[in-house]
């Protein structure tokens, strides 16, 4: 619920204040009077609030000839909210467009600014990022609102691994020669896994070298020395290694492998027998056998890449059902059985809440008359009696993961028969638990649904 204060005018605000960033102290004041001015500065904070309140990450506004379209992105789903006229619209973009320093005329060239917000009360700052571009329909504006103190996972068990995959992959993490690849589909909890794991590491007593591509920031773990290329002018990071490693690094960090010649610079790195380098490295990829293909088909030299990888993280995000109003059901035995989970092992499963099917005109006619409540069309325990998930059933996320330890017979069939099914299948047999059984095991738990563990694994 939104919470908004009265002024003596009558006007009603939310409780916050908007700022200009980016230009000099005299400039962004000028940017805040201007904004202020514009007859859609209301519509602007009532949006802002409303997004922070549903936890929204991101805002996304689509603009056509006759209408504003928008969405938040919550927990990494896009939610639509309520479309604006295009009068509206156009005020509001033209106020967030002002406060970033962009040109509010200029509806087609990408532009890109920075706001902020603060809570009244709380004194709780959000940084707002606006990216605004023509596409097809018109116009597109994206605001991401990060928190200035943001509460980002610290350790690996908040973000739900298990502590038997933890303990592995720590053997991995502290191993003294070796590479150790890290993976994860775009967008899908990289990120997180990729900073914990990091921080999970014995960092404080071996020396660290971190490379990344200036335009694709990953790393923010402290006493990981930095050293970025600019892939966008053509440089690749093979051509600095041989330098870099003057300094003597035990452990070498890659946020993103991008051609073969890196790859086998770093194979050379880990394989030497006597001044061997652990390397983490991070890979897109859907699973952890995924993960193994996507190194080789940048053309690395496949004999001395088997030979130094030991192992594969793979994660994913799932969100986490509301426990506030989340809905138990008994889930039939054959449901049971095609999720692999021993017959009277789970009573129950659950599921988001759903709201009761609405009345037909009739049944609306006689509760009307008598006087009874309609069908809630939100959750109203959460209103009441926990957290908020603003009618979406799920609050948070949490991580799913497959750890892949790799043995000769993966190593074999990297060099001999690089194809999917066959490295999955050698898995299997060796005990490999994958993604989708690691997330069933949610799924039992309770913490999340099995409609949305299908939509996260596709």
């Amino acid at each position: 619920m939104i919470f908004f204060k009265k002024k003596k005018n009558a006007v009603v605000e939310p409780e916050i204040d908007l700022s200009a960033l980016g230009g000099s102290g005299p400039e962004n004041q000028q940017r805040e009077i201007a904004a202020r001015q514009i007859e859609q500065m209301v519509p602007t904070k009532e949006l802002l609030y409303d997004a922070l309140v549903k936890r929204a990450d991101k805002i996304m506004l689509d603009f056509t000839r006759d209408a504003v379209a928008g969405q938040y992105m919550i927990d990494g789903l896009w939610h639509n909210v309520d479309v604006r006229d295009r009068a509206t619209g156009d005020g509001m973009l033209a106020v967030l467009k002002t406060l970033a320093g962009l040109k509010i005329e200029e509806r087609r060239v990408r532009q890109e600014g920075k706001f902020q917000i603060e809570h009244q009360l709380t004194k709780a700052k959000f940084i707002g990022t606006l990216t605004s571009q023509g596409v097809k329909t018109g116009e597109r504006a994206i605001i991401d609102l990060v928190a200035k103190k943001r509460k980002d996972f610290k350790t690996l068990n908040e973000l739900g691994m298990r502590e038997q995959t933890q303990q592995r992959l720590l053997e991995h993490m502290r191993a003294p020669q070796g590479i150790v690849l890290i993976a994860a589909p775009p967008g899908n909890g990289f990120t997180s896994t990729w900073n914990v794991s990091l921080r999970s590491t014995d960092r404080m007593l071996r020396d660290f070298l971190g490379v990344e591509d200036k335009a694709k920031h990953e790393t923010d773990v402290e006493n990981i020395n930095i050293t970025t290329f600019d892939g966008a002018s053509g440089v690749t990071p093979d051509k600095l290694l041989p330098k870099l490693m003057l300094t003597q690094p035990e452990v070498i960090v890659f946020s993103d492998l991008c051609n073969g010649a890196t790859v086998d610079k770093l194979c050379t790195y880990a394989n030497d027998p006597r001044e061997g380098k652990l390397v983490i490295a991070g890979v897109r990829a859907q699973d952890a056998c995924e993960a193994l293909l996507r190194v080789l088909l940048l053309k690395a030299d496949a004999k001395e890449f088997a030979k130094s990888v030991r192992a594969v993280l793979c994660a994913r995000l799932v969100r986490k059902l509301n426990d506030t109003c989340k809905q138990p059901y008994t889930p039939p035995p054959q449901l049971l059985a095609k999720l692999g989970i021993p017959a009277g092992r789970v009573k129950v499963l659950y599921k988001e809440w759903t709201p009761p099917p609405p009345p037909t005109p009739e049944e609306e006619k006689e509760i009307r008359k008598r006087k009874a409540k309609l069908p809630p069309t939100a959750c109203p325990l959460c209103e009441h009696e926990g957290p908020l998930c603003n009618g979406i059933g799920y609050r948070g996320r949490t991580g799913i993961f497959e750890l892949l330890d790799v043995n000769d017979q993966l190593r074999e069939a990297l060099v001999k028969e690089p194809k999917l099914e066959v490295l999955r299948k050698i898995a299997r047999a060796n005990g490999h638990r994958s993604l989708q059984e690691e997330g069933i095991l949610l799924v039992a738990q309770g913490l999340t649904s099995l409609t949305e563990l299908q939509r996260v694994l596709k």
